[in-house]
Formats: structure tokens, C-alpha cells, sequence
């Protein structure tokens, strides 16, 4: 392996490393943010906000197992994403529908006065949304560009938004399945 490869695999382990982390990290921090807010401005909550925090959660935790299995494919051991991808295969549907509701709930907030307060509808849509796209950025088209000069250069070369690389993992997956 030439030293721009090792370079190149070390500054792809450290983003890796710290991308999961980052994951998992933002499906406890998050909705642990979102009820210190509704609490120091005396906002009201209701189980609508835990419900749309579900999706939002559960796909920050799969995106960052994803990160980590591979980040250890990368150190030589695979067994980890193989592990991994038929749980996340398995989880798509109902992420997916999780996603959807909590959609669901939002518009339902604002439109049916569903929350338990202006604080309560905001935290809800603000977890749908975030659920939302995470489900896209894992399993479809990746949404962040921002961190990574070659993905962002990609975006703004006019080629749109490329295809997920969990998304691609899976695909494989399922073809040998």
C-alpha cells in the first residue's frame, strides 16, 4: 500500500471514528436538549414528542452501528457489517413507517393542536423532520455534503446527491441473499 493510501485509510478511520460516535451521541442528546427546552421556557410535553422522537432515535443509533461496522471493515474485520446489514435490511420497513407517522404527528400538532404546547409542536417537527431525512440519508440518497470536501465538491458540481453508501451496502447484501 503506497503512504497516500495509508493517509487516505487513516483520514477515512478518523472520520469514522467519529462519526458514529456523533450518531449515537445525537440520539441521546437530542431528545434529552428538546425536554430541557420545553421545560426551562415551561412548555408543556406530551407522548406525542417521545413517539416522534422513536424514528429519530432509532436511526441516529443504526446510522452510527452502521459507522462503526465500517469503520471496523476497514480495520480487516468484516464480520461486523455482515452482522449489521441484515439487521438494518430488516429495520427499513419499519424505520420507514416510524418516519411516516411521526410525519404524520407534526402536521397533526400544528393542524389539530395534537401538542401540548407551541414548544411541544416545534420539538416534534423538529424530531419527523430529522427522522425523515435521516431515513433518506441512510437508506436512499446522502444529505450531507458539508463535511467532506470531495462529497460537497460532488453537490455542487451539478450531480446531484449520491446514492447512500448504506444503501449501497445493502443492495449487495441483498443480492447475495
Amino acid at each position: 500500500m503506497s503512504e497516500g493510501e495509508n493517509l487516505s485509510k487513516k483520514h477515512l478511520r478518523k472520520r469514522l471514528s467519529s462519526y458514529w460516535k456523533m450518531e449515537v451521541g445525537n440520539a441521546l442528546l437530542l431528545p434529552a436538549f428538546m425536554v430541557f427546552a420545553c421545560s426551562s421556557l415551561d412548555q408543556p410535553m406530551s407522548w406525542w414528542l417521545a413517539f416522534a422522537c422513536l424514528p429519530m432515535c432509532g436511526l441516529l443509533v443504526l446510522g452510527g452501528l452502521y459507522w462503526r461496522a465500517k469503520l471496523h471493515q476497514l480495520g480487516g474485520q468484516s464480520e461486523t457489517l455482515k452482522s449489521f446489514l441484515p439487521m438494518a435490511d430488516k429495520w427499513q420497513v419499519p424505520l420507514a413507517a416510524l418516519s411516516a407517522l411521526a410525519v404524520a404527528v407534526a402536521a397533526g400538532a400544528w393542524l389539530l393542536d395534537l401538542g401540548a404546547s407551541t414548544g411541544d409542536t416545534v420539538c416534534i417537527t423538529v424530531a419527523a423532520v430529522l427522522a425523515g431525512l435521516e431515513y433518506i440519508n441512510y437508506y436512499h440518497r446522502q444529505l450531507q455534503h458539508f463535511d467532506h470536501p470531495a462529497d460537497f465538491k460532488r453537490l455542487m458540481s451539478g450531480r446531484g446527491f449520491a446514492r447512500a453508501q448504506m444503501a449501497v451496502d445493502l443492495a449487495k447484501f441483498r443480492r447475495k441473499s
